[in-house]
């Protein structure tokens, strides 16, 4: 009965149609421009109510599903900064965090004294509730925002009353509600005036180099292959030897790929290295068939995955209370959602793709140098991840705030990098005491990354040299890694279902985002390196082939699928873990998800993949891997800009959440896709030319 009363508050609360009967009181503590402005506000509802009305309609209202979390309410964003010029002067807009304090008198209908003398009156009740909420609020630019939450205060809103009845009883309830406001600032107010300092100017001139390179580079291109084309339109039959060299020439000209070994780089192949003619045709190349097969397509699942997390992880940053109700909690007490709520599992095959390419590729140079060449190693990783990684860095930092608009519109990025851009540059984002003290706290997996590619040399020189040795060495390390997550986990008290825990930021900080707590799948992506480039097979008769990788399969499907559903028993309200139960599967769901993913890009590899391998190594989905790593980086950036931009709050379903996920992916792969084509891929190919150009080999063949 009270959950009923409840909701009737929830739908009879204001909506638009009533206002306070008196604003303001008259003595309030502000200055005297303030003052003025609030004086001329308070008799808008004789002297203007037109202008009143707007005033009052661009106010953010509390509405229905208050118990499911929505406690938001935005209003109209627009239609406050729009009124410019008025009797008072120019508007601002703020969020102010309120208490809504209602009433709920229950009485019968059937009696003028409201007091029922029938022999069923329902019991008299008088329910009292308080909810924590958000609303926009319309106020002259004459007051600061900490000054009109002075005026808010003194506010009269006691007066907002609705008469609701029953339908289904005699019986009528009578809903009081009163708003007060909660501290003397606001939660928050909107950026509209961006002032640029000269490094974010210079940013944007180093953005409009970059594009002026590319459409310079594109043009270059297009001339020589006309000129190519009219000079092949003057050979005659007997010259077609000569036409065929003169061609070879000109493409060699125009793709730096193909310059002749002994030909060193000029000033035309650095500029055609930004050309489109070159930077499209090796985003959509196709990988060798020597290519390990399968990895590029995992890695692209679990990105999705990882962006659908960030996207309901920005629903209660954005919208909705952490209410036991809220939206958010309700996705994880589904089992359809449970692929993505294990966001620690998506983030170790990130770690098995880094590592397992990292080693095979290093192997390969090692049986063709003879020898481990570690400056080729840093060097061909640091230019593979830092130009994208310290030019989204930069972003972040200087031009953030310029991307969008809106009632919740700032960057997080932009306030949190001023004081921490300078750990990005050197690869230790994850050592931070707060969350939000990262800049760009997606990525701290690059950082990650980067310390372990640091530390492994050492496992990839015994296991190619003494075998045994590296196996030794990486068990060692594993071993270690598994007992500090243990002994975290148990003395920090920390949850398998992690979005459950009350202390789920300093899970994030002491375990999810630490070196230690990934080395295991890292260990395991170097082994997988490791046999595929000794092409190990299982050595077993045919007849038992089939049967041997039939069982693989099956050890895969339950290791990964185990993993991955185990704490929805939590999530699902089936079983509450206990500490062994939380700690023991912390200690090892990441090492078991690792063998699973290992399995299958091993099995995809030894010709037994079957329709999986077809589908995982499917030649379309290699566009989509270059693009993998720039949408990891920027999708954050992308949810603040269409959440932040939203001129008024919503209301979500799995329809609209599943609307917005589509929306921040192809997004976040679209800017993956400018950068790629304006950034990654010609500073890599200038990379290459510049070496090429210092007589120095960076590929191995």
């Amino acid at each position: 009965m009270i959950t009923t009363l409840l909701l009737l508050v929830a739908i009879s609360v204001v909506n638009g149609k009533q206002q306070p009967s008196t604003m303001f009181t008259s003595e309030i503590d502000v200055s005297e421009q303030c003052r003025v402005a609030v004086q001329k506000m308070s008799a808008l509802q004789t002297t203007e109510p037109q202008l009143m009305a707007r005033y009052w309609d661009s106010w953010g209202k509390p509405s229905d599903a208050l118990l499911t979390g929505h406690t938001t309410f935005l209003g109209y964003y627009d239609e406050c900064t729009n009124l410019k010029d008025t009797v008072l002067g120019d508007m601002k807009y703020c969020l102010y965090a309120m208490a809504m304090d209602t009433n709920i008198i229950q009485s019968s209908s059937g009696s003028e004294d409201g007091v029922c003398h029938s022999s069923d009156c329902p019991t008299p009740m008088n329910v009292t509730s308080t909810f924590d909420v958000k609303i926009g609020v319309c106020y002259p630019s004459a007051c600061s925002p900490n000054e009109f939450a002075i005026v808010l205060s003194n506010m009269n809103v006691s007066s907002i009353t609705e008469m609701t009845t029953d339908p289904f009883s005699n019986v009528t309830n009578r809903v009081n509600i009163k708003l007060r406001v909660v501290g003397d600032s606001p939660a928050f107010c909107p950026v509209t005036d961006v002032e640029l300092d000269a490094s974010s100017k210079a940013l944007i001139a180093l953005c409009m180099v970059l594009v002026g390179l590319v459409i310079v580079g594109t043009l270059l291109d297009i001339v020589i292959w006309l000129l190519s084309s009219d000079e092949s339109n003057l050979q005659t039959d007997k010259q077609l030897d000569k036409e065929t060299i003169q061609e070879e020439k000109i493409n060699t000209l125009s793709s730096p790929d193909k310059l002749v070994k002994d030909k060193k780089p000029n000033i035309k192949d650095f500029i055609l290295a930004f050309s489109l003619y070159t930077t499209v045709p090796s985003l959509l190349m196709e990988q060798p068939p020597s290519a390990i097969k399968a990895v590029g397509s995992i890695k692209i699942f679990s990105n999705i995955f990882i962006i659908v997390l960030h996207v309901s992880f920005f629903l209660s940053f954005f919208f909705h209370s952490l209410s036991q109700n809220s939206y958010q909690l309700q996705l994880f007490t589904k089992i359809s959602f449970q692929p993505i709520a294990s966001i620690t599992l998506a983030v170790e095959s990130f770690f098995i793709v880094s590592a397992t390419l990292s080693a095979y590729l290093m192997f390969k140079d090692m049986e063709k140098c003879k020898k481990f060449r570690l400056w080729y190693f840093y060097l061909n990783r640091f230019l593979r991840l830092s130009p994208l990684f310290y030019f989204y860095t930069l972003v972040a930092y200087k031009l953030s705030p310029l991307f969008g608009q809106g009632p919740l519109f700032f960057s997080q990025d932009a306030i949190a990098c001023a004081d921490s851009w300078w750990r990005n540059f050197l690869y230790i984002t994850n050592f931070t005491p707060f969350v939000f003290d990262m800049c760009m706290p997606i990525a701290w997996h690059v950082a990650v990354d980067m310390q372990l590619v640091i530390l492994s040399p050492v496992f990839i020189i015994l296991l190619y040299h003494t075998w045994y040795l590296g196996l030794i060495a990486i068990g060692m390390a594993m071993v270690g890694a598994t007992a500090m997550v243990g002994y975290v986990s148990a003395t920090r008290g920390f949850w398998a279902a992690f979005f459950y825990n009350p202390n789920s930021q300093e899970q994030t900080l002491r375990l999810h985002i630490q070196t230690y707590y990934r080395v295991n799948s890292y260990m395991i992506g170097i082994l997988l390196g490791y046999i595929l480039y000794r092409k190990y097979s299982i050595a077993i008769p045919n007849w038992l082939k089939h049967a041997t990788y039939a069982l693989l399969w099956v050890i895969a499907i339950v290791l990964c699928s185990a993993t991955m559903f185990a704490p929805y028993l939590e999530y699902g309200f089936i079983h509450h873990f206990t500490d062994f139960e939380n700690v023991t599967y912390l200690m090892f769901s990441g090492l078991a998800w690792s063998v699973g993913v290992a399995i299958i890009i091993y099995i995809c590899n030894t010709g037994y993949g079957g329709a999986v391998n077809s589908f995982l190594s499917w030649p379309g989905w290699d566009p989509l891997v270059k693009l993998s790593y720039g949408a990891a980086l920027c999708n954050q950036m992308v949810i603040f800009f269409i959440f932040g931009s939203l001129q008024s709050g919503l209301k979500f379903s799995d329809l609209v959440f599943g609307m917005i996920c589509l929306l921040v992916i192809v997004l976040s792969y679209v800017v993956s896709l400018m950068t790629a084509l304006f950034v990654e891929q010609p500073i890599s190919k200038v990379f290459s030319l510049a070496f090429k150009l210092a007589g120095i080999e960076t590929r191995s063949k």
